[in-house]
């Protein structure tokens, strides 16, 4: 169902600010958990709703079956 290479594509981007990416599968659902490292930019994590447009085109899969989690803290971003 997710388009891997355009995830392994995200994960690398958000690597590259401090951020891990972890993806899964559950039926027609897709959860994702963003989670930040002690080197984490928090000003280079874009807010929820475009991240939710980033996934849906970048994974194949649509808006509404993604289950997205931010980091603690990071409320403001949303």
């Amino acid at each position: 169902m997710v388009d891997e290479e355009g995830l392994q594509a995200l994960r690398t981007s958000l690597e590259a600010d401090g951020y891990r990416l972890e993806v899964q599968e559950e039926g027609d659902r897709v959860g994702v958990r963003i989670s930040a490292t002690a080197e984490a930019c928090a000003d280079c994590l874009v807010p929820e709703p475009v991240l939710r447009g980033i996934l849906q085109q970048t994974l194949g899969v649509p808006e509404g079956s993604i289950d997205l989690t931010y980091p603690r803290g990071s409320e403001e971003a949303n």
